[in-house]
């Protein structure tokens, strides 16, 4: 969601959600699993001159209900490794597996998005011929599909607990909290 010069968005803040759980054995062993979701939670705060409502009533009217809207990571996703130039799939990858083939320069921890969906994976292990990403593929990547590695955003969709206050005066604001849209 690109807002206009009226309306200054800060306070972003993006949480990543990996639902874990471990346990102990009786020999003192820790264990610790992860269950293979994730996502992804932010929250930001709009901040506009009342007589610049319009646009934030118009972006609560479409996107309340559960619509999703796709907003920049900003520094958090700006690439900042060694790859350069276009980065594609080399081969079919279904949905579900984790290894993507591509001849890349990615680094352990960087961000990639997909062009056929809009889900953030986080890539967990590399070599010069592909990448393994983490969750496992919620969708299929096709040959030649673009990778996206520069400018992520996030598609979101707002809580259904965002309370929509805003303090009736001339300065004012609004805080949001919103989860990664995941289909």
């Amino acid at each position: 969601m690109n807002f206009s010069n009226n309306i200054k968005v800060s306070d972003f803040t993006i949480k990543d959600t990996k639902p874990m759980y471990s346990n102990q054995s009786w020999t003192g062993q820790r264990i610790v699993r992860d269950t293979g979701i994730q996502y992804y939670e932010i929250s930001f705060v709009l901040n506009f001159n009342i007589e610049n409502r319009g646009e934030v009533q118009t972006f609560l009217a479409q996107y309340q209900h559960g619509r999703p809207f796709s907003m920049s990571l900003g520094y958090y996703g700006t690439y900042a490794g060694k790859q350069t130039g276009g980065l594609v799939a080399s081969a079919q990858t279904g949905k579900g597996n984790m290894v993507v083939n591509t001849n890349n320069k990615l680094a352990v921890g960087e961000l990639v998005q997909f062009t056929n969906h809009k889900k953030i994976y986080q890539v967990i292990e590399r070599t010069d011929t592909s990448i393994t990403v983490f969750p496992a593929l919620q969708n299929i990547v096709l040959v030649n599909e673009p990778i996206i590695y520069e400018n992520i955003e996030i598609e979101a969709v707002l809580n259904p607990d965002n309370e929509y206050q805003m303090q009736v005066g001339m300065i004012t604001s609004i805080k949001l909290n919103a989860m990664e849209n995941i289909v």
